[in-house]
């Protein structure tokens, strides 16, 4: 991998193995499942470009920061017929600074447990 490349960007090119739970190639979005789940449903929503942190997007482009908060939403209620714990509701948070250990900005969704 690339300085400016992530585990979510090689996932999302197929160069790495996981499972991407939906994608949008028009909005250059996904939503891909944890390898480490701290829930019955651990998904992570990304953009596709990879290279900046989280704090980064929303700082610098908070419009497609926003646009990654609502596409996590969309996405996760769309599915929540077929991920029964989806429908005790779900978590969205995200880490800002040191604990970002990742470059990609990214969004943790949880079923609530």
């Amino acid at each position: 991998m690339s300085s400016h490349d992530s585990p979510f960007a090689a996932i999302l090119r197929g160069d790495e193995p996981g499972t991407v739970i939906a994608r949008d190639d028009d909005r250059q979005f996904a939503i891909i499942a944890s390898v480490e789940p701290e829930a019955a449903v651990h998904w992570i929503a990304v953009p596709y470009e990879a290279g900046q942190t989280t704090e980064m997007m929303e700082r610098a482009n908070r419009e497609r920061f926003l646009e990654l908060i609502d596409y996590a939403i969309d996405e996760t209620r769309a599915r929540v017929a077929d991920y029964p714990a989806l429908g005790y509701g779900f978590t969205i948070k995200f880490h800002l600074g040191a604990y970002e250990t990742i470059p990609h900005a990214k969004l943790h969704i949880l079923s609530k447990e």
